[in-house]
């Protein structure tokens, strides 16, 4: 038994049941993009209501130490986010503004140099989408590209921008334009 666990026993069960609300969100967020992907036929409505009350029911139980109430706000916030994400697909689904397209066997390849605009696929998903976008970038800047910092930067900007928007696949646009670079994010 850990030190921890002897001068607190209360603060090892909300560990416990913080981790396991974690991988339930985890869980749940795999069979959300799944449903969404085409390859389930209901989504996990559910087991998203069950997780919900899980979360609101941690929550509002209190936490014994700032510690573990900062760790149960970070694991609402969470949860906040895909939970409004997957209400937000399903009602564009329901209201026929959305589809449910089958996945896709392989992102499209990386565009041709010669052209002064660029579109990229991107998912949150698969990290590499990110590297051909940052390549697309790269590709129409004349110095070169990004430092390897400025690189994570550019990646997190636009991975921030889709979470802003809900968005967990988007289409990014590169060009040239008036000697200055455009990023146009959309659907």
């Amino acid at each position: 038994m850990a030190d921890d666990e002897r001068l607190n026993p209360a603060s090892a069960v909300s560990d416990k049941q913080v981790a396991e609300l974690e991988k339930r969100i985890d869980d749940l967020k795999k069979e959300y993009i799944l449903f969404f992907n085409g390859e389930s036929k209901l989504p996990p409505e559910k087991k998203r209501e069950d997780l919900e009350r899980a979360v609101r029911k941690l929550v509002f139980s209190g936490a014994k130490t700032a510690r573990m109430d900062m760790i149960l706000q970070n694991l609402a916030q969470r949860f906040n986010l895909y939970n409004n994400l997957w209400l937000k697909k399903l009602s564009e689904l329901e209201a026929g503004t959305s589809t449910i397209r089958k996945k896709k066997a392989a992102p499209p390849p990386p565009p041709k140099r010669e052209k002064q605009s660029r579109e990229i696929f991107v998912t949150l998903n698969d990290e590499e989408t990110f590297e051909h976008f940052v390549a697309a970038y790269r590709d129409l800047l004349p110095g070169g590209g990004p430092s390897e910092k400025e690189r994570e930067k550019l990646i997190e900007s636009v991975k921030a921008k889709m979470l802003t928007n809900n968005l967990v696949e988007a289409r990014i646009f590169v060009s040239k334009q008036h000697g200055k670079l455009s990023i146009k994010i959309k659907k």
